[in-house]
């Protein structure tokens, strides 16, 4: 899966926390809409996101890295 900026910032969003593990995963589906103008179900599904009994808790290891490669890739710039 190729990563898009909208991907980015929905990582970010957890990352920075300022989506908090135990969110629900509903929510945090209407606050990418509303917010970023994304769908983080591709993320989740492609196993970047972590999501237990239907609830947003942080990000995989594999979403961290991608998000901290692509962050600082974006400070070098």
């Amino acid at each position: 899966m190729e990563l898009t900026s909208t991907d980015y910032e929905i990582l970010k969003a957890i990352y920075t926390g300022r989506v908090s593990s135990g969110t629900p995963v509903n929510h945090f589906v209407d606050y990418c809409d509303n917010v970023i103008g994304g769908n983080p179900k591709p993320l989740v599904d492609a196993g970047y996101i972590v999501t237990d009994h239907n609830e947003i808790n942080g990000l995989t290891d594999k979403g961290t890295k991608a998000y901290e490669e692509h962050a600082a890739k974006e400070s070098s710039n």
